[in-house]
């Protein structure tokens, strides 16, 4: 398999797409962009009342989706599910704050003054379908005042909604994501997180044409069960979907084919001259009803088909033969973090790194990248940035440990951290995010070391040895300025 554009023009091609990608994010992806994954169709059915996802998998691209009417019509058509053209979803708590939900101030005042959170959710969430009584009052305080005054009157809108929906044969969906910025304490947030929980379960036994829908992080999702009815978790978990990018779905497909799905799509996708010659190459191409262009199923899904194709960018071996690994393999294994998690925008930001060191560095190249530069790129810092962009206090945790070498022992890394004040730091951390803006979930325990490391290692940071000692995948210990003896150097980063 080869491709015929000139070296040139293949360059600018993946230049140009990568940038148009990377440049965009989860609220402003452009519709030709829009990858429909095999992996993530379980998260889009609306018995799927819990959607567990890791930073960077897409629950705010979903939740965004389902809430447009042209993205939620795309995903019904290519994923077989015409009863999403008959839904109608709302955004109760969401990435956008203009939305009309509370603020994290009026979150912190009524949690402060003891208002339950299956009542605060309530309140939202029919303010968010339109209950005119509630709609018609101007404060969340005054919201939440009256929905307790008036006790029957979650019942009786539960009803109306139902005969509503009935009527035209639709569902109402009412959505909860960004849920790690509920509140800086993170038991606070879990606490609002279970009030979501109860009221999902709620609008699943009480009614059949309305439906809630919860993208939540699963370490969060395990504390918040505990605010929810042991009768009630079971029914929750049942009906949880994952967003994962690394595990193997039932058609046998993995991150690494979904991955390399995706930058195809991307290429194919591309408004220009160069994207249309690289479709001509393979001419099973299909436009579909919205424009986007559609790989073939070679292409999209298989790996040896997408091995060739990417041989064709970078060579097939990582040097000179089989012995110094496969190209194609190198970008999945080294991205992957402690728990086998690997998303989308490190591993295009590797792509996009390598391209342009291979630029710099290999001028002559007979291919776009070299794999020099490709091993390198996973030191870009893509995954780091994406991981505290949710979870900040990572960082910090992270900085006393710059220079020192894995595997090391749990000892080593308390002791680093009690040298640097590390609790003090999390716990001006946190009092700093109690103003009136939205703030990102602080740690469970500021001060417990040992609880602190297990985080770390539920957040796939690091992961213990049989040996009891801790180590670190490369995508963030080349960033944390950690060694390795034989490891992946580190290069240039923002993270």
């Amino acid at each position: 398999m080869s491709l015929t554009l000139p070296i040139v023009e293949l360059r600018t091609l993946l230049h140009d797409a990568l940038s148009a990608a990377l440049a965009t994010d989860a609220l402003t992806l452009p519709v030709p962009l829009m990858y429909t994954s095999d992996v993530h169709r379980p998260a889009l059915y609306l018995e799927s009342t819990v959607v567990r996802g890791q930073p960077g998998e897409g629950k705010t691209f979903w939740a965004r989706a389902l809430t447009d009417p042209q993205l939620r019509t795309i995903a019904a058509r290519e994923y077989r599910m015409p009863r999403l053209e008959r839904t109608e979803a709302v955004t109760a708590f969401g990435a956008r704050p203009d939305t009309g939900q509370p603020t994290a101030g009026e979150l912190r005042a009524l949690t402060g003054w003891g208002v339950p959170p299956t009542v605060l959710w309530s309140t939202v969430a029919l303010t968010a379908l339109g209950v005119p009584d509630l709609a018609a009052l101007t404060t969340w305080t005054e919201r939440v005042d009256w929905l307790t005054r008036n006790p029957g009157a979650t019942d009786r809108s539960l009803a109306e909604f139902e005969a509503a929906a009935k009527a035209t044969d639709t569902v109402r969906l009412v959505l909860f994501d960004t849920l790690d910025q509920l509140h800086p304490d993170r038991a606070v947030a879990e606490h609002l997180a279970s009030g979501m929980l109860n009221l999902a379960v709620t609008l699943s036994r009480r009614t059949t044409r309305l439906r809630a829908k919860v993208f939540i992080r699963p370490d969060m999702l395990d504390e918040a069960l505990a605010g929810v009815p042991r009768s009630d978790r079971g029914f929750l978990t049942g009906r949880a979907a994952d967003l994962s990018w690394g595990r193997s779905d039932y058609l046998g497909r993995t991150a690494r084919t979904e991955l390399y799905g995706l930058f195809i799509h991307l290429l194919g996708n591309h408004a220009s001259a160069g994207a249309a010659a690289f479709r001509a190459a393979w001419p099973t191409w299909e436009q579909s009803q919205d424009g986007r262009y559609l790989a073939p199923s070679g292409l999209s899904g298989d790996p040896k088909t997408q091995e060739e194709f990417f041989t064709t960018l970078a060579g097939r071996f990582m040097g000179a033969n089989a012995r110094t690994g496969y190209t194609y393999n190198c970008l999945s294994n080294h991205l992957q973090d402690a728990r086998g998690v690997i998303t989308p925008r490190p591993f295009l930001t590797a792509l996009a790194t390598a391209l342009e060191d291979t630029g710099r560095n290999h001028p002559g190249h007979d291919r776009p990248l070299h794999h020099d530069d490709l091993r390198n790129s996973v030191g870009c810092g893509a995954r780091a940035i994406e991981l505290h962009q949710a979870l900040p206090w990572v960082r910090l945790a992270m900085e006393p440990l710059a220079g020192q070498q894995v595997p090391i022992w749990e000892e080593d890394v308390f002791d680093l951290w009690e040298r640097s004040g590390l609790a003090g730091r999390l716990q001006e951390a946190r009092e700093a995010g109690n103003g009136t803006g939205r703030s990102r979930t602080g740690p469970r325990n500021t001060t417990g070391l040992p609880q602190l490391l297990e985080e770390l290692v539920d957040a796939g940071v690091m992961c213990r040895r049989t040996s009891g000692q801790l180590d670190m995948p490369d995508v963030y210990r080349v960033v944390y300025g950690l060694g390795r003896r034989g490891g992946v150097k580190r290069t240039a980063t923002t993270a």
